[in-house]
């Protein structure tokens, strides 16, 4: 449904209403947070009229419980992914606890984390990135969101700038996946989102937000070119930190090492595996091959050559 339509609906319900009509009349509500309290007492009566079956027909019927199970709906907005940080969450239940106080002056409090369980949490960092002498990101930092990218996700340097990151990270979190569009021919694919692609998402984020402070003329190159030589300094390429990503995929697919890590033969590999997963040779193979093809397809790969070039010796 439509929220416009859905907030034009519950302004005429007697539970919003009849706070509106409180609110705008109690001497202790002050004239500069009305509109305020007003527009979250309206969250709160979209909550209880389509989430909370509709129970309420007036501010006084609100009881201690009603607001429990609004801070329980607020955390789970984040839980599912629709929030990226559960200080919004803890910030409406507060509102909603400052009209329910003007209301009765005896109110207790319901807590964001006693009562709802609403930790502080949030997947985009508060910390700051360094900046330059002359009060810019600094874009060698900036650059190591996008190696980080490269590495949980498996993406290319393109892939990484084109990606929607607070999309993706709703995405990762709801789904357990992150759609990936090939920067070339457009063709979507899903990646895996493990715990660490949450956090580089998440770094992604607030990295982005200084990035945007960089002079235009730095908008790819020099950005690149600061990415080229971080990924050097740690021992990577532009490409092999895919590789990173193509053999941590190996061994949560197979249980064991890639032979590049192993250093075992490729027979002395499938009697690895097949020791590891309580396989017949054979089927260990099989294994083997599959999980190469799984990784060149979340890399966007066609074939397995580039994925073996991650792989093995």
């Amino acid at each position: 449904m439509d929220k416009t339509l859905t907030h034009h609906k519950v302004r005429r319900h007697p539970l919003y209403k009849s706070g509106e009509e409180a609110l705008t009349r109690l001497p202790d509500c002050p004239l500069q947070k009305r509109p305020v309290l007003i527009n979250h007492w309206l969250r709160f009566c979209v909550w209880s009229t389509t989430q909370d079956g509709n129970q309420l027909d007036s501010i006084v019927s609100v009881t201690r419980d009603h607001v429990i199970r609004y801070g329980q709906y607020l955390k789970s907005e984040f839980d599912l992914g629709k929030r990226l940080s559960t200080a919004g969450a803890a910030s409406s239940l507060s509102f909603v606890n400052a009209v329910m106080r003007l209301m009765d002056n005896d109110w207790q409090t319901v807590g964001a984390v006693t009562d709802c369980g609403i930790q502080p949490c949030s997947h985009i960092p508060t910390n700051k990135l360094q900046l330059d002498k002359n009060g810019l990101p600094d874009s060698e930092s900036l650059a190591g969101y996008l190696l980080e990218l490269q590495s949980v996700l498996g993406v290319t340097v393109r892939e990484a700038l084109l990606l929607d990151l607070k999309k993706s990270l709703i995405e990762g979190r709801t789904t357990g996946f992150v759609t990936v569009t090939h920067y070339q021919n457009g063709v979507r694919r899903k990646v895996p989102c493990r715990p660490a692609a949450i956090k580089a998402l998440g770094s992604g984020i607030a990295a982005r937000r200084l990035q945007k402070r960089l002079p235009k003329k730095w908008a790819f190159d020099d950005f690149l070119a600061a990415y080229n030589k971080l990924a050097a300094r740690k021992g990577y390429s532009t490409n092999t930190a895919r590789g990173h990503y193509a053999r941590d995929r190996y061994r949560e697919l197979t249980g064991v090492e890639p032979p590049i890590l192993s250093d075992l033969s490729p027979t002395d590999h499938w009697h690895a595996i097949a020791q590891h997963t309580n396989k017949t040779l054979s089927e260990a193979k099989g294994l083997d091959k599959n999980s190469r093809h799984a990784i060149a397809k979340e890399l966007g790969l066609l074939g397995i050559e580039t994925v073996s070039s991650f792989l093995d010796k």
